[in-house]
């Protein structure tokens, strides 16, 4: 028996009510995104991709349709599941890294494991999960201004990793990167891919997207390949 799709939209609009009028992100989206699948999302500016980023990473809920990760209905769900969801479900990799400045790199990767478990790591991880995107013990007690761009990145990899989420949600994760750096962190998310995680790029470059399986195109808050 086949496994059901880890992530689910049926039917899916995204409507903001705005004093201008209301504005439609999501126009009746319908897809699938299977365990294990490495996917893109492109589209041009206002195409909803960062609205269908806020969806899949629960960060918002669908007007209307349905969005089920990891075979729950998100809206159905308390705001305590969610925010539960998107702590041990979800790995999130920004374009800005988004560290915490006042942190140095092993206490950023640290702190995801102190809101779970409501103590500091005892248990390597935080520094096995450093290592393993390249980041030494001695750089792991810089601060992020102390970091390169590419530096920082691999931190907040390993931040999204380190509570070993299903899913790796990734937006525009080289757009701050030379091309060099940028191509060196897109094969940290193929080794990741191989390992077993569910990655989900949104990007504007057709180069990174070549690294995807699949790419989902959206135009005007709708799918149009996929």
């Amino acid at each position: 028996m086949s496994k059901p799709p880890l992530i689910q939209l049926i039917d899916v609009s995204k409507v903001y009510h705005l004093e201008s009028g209301d504005f439609t992100a999501l126009d009746h989206v319908s897809l699938e995104i299977n365990d294990n699948e490495f996917v893109a999302i492109m589209g041009p500016s206002g195409s909803g991709k960062s609205t269908i980023m806020n969806q899949l990473g629960i960060l918002d809920v669908p007007s209307s349709g349905k969005l089920i990760i990891d075979g729950r209905d998100v809206a159905g769900m308390s705001s305590l599941e969610r925010t539960h969801m998107r702590r041990d479900i979800i790995g999130y990799i920004f374009q800005k890294f988004y560290l915490i400045p006042l942190l140095s790199a092993y206490e950023n990767v640290e702190y995801p494991l102190i809101l779970k478990y409501k103590r500091r790591d005892t248990s390597g991880k935080a520094r096995a999960m450093l290592e393993a995107v390249g980041i030494e013990k001695d750089m792991s007690a810089h601060r992020p201004n102390q970091l390169s761009g590419g530096q920082q990145q691999r931190v907040a990899v390993a931040r999204a990793l380190v509570n070993d989420p299903k899913i790796l949600l990734c937006d525009e994760p080289t757009g701050n990167l030379d091309r060099k750096t940028g191509f060196q962190i897109m094969d940290i998310l193929c080794g990741l891919h191989r390992d077993g995680k569910t990655v989900i790029i949104v990007t504007h470059d057709p180069v990174i997207s070549d690294y995807a399986h699949r790419v989902i195109r959206l135009e005007d808050g709708r799918v149009v390949e996929s």
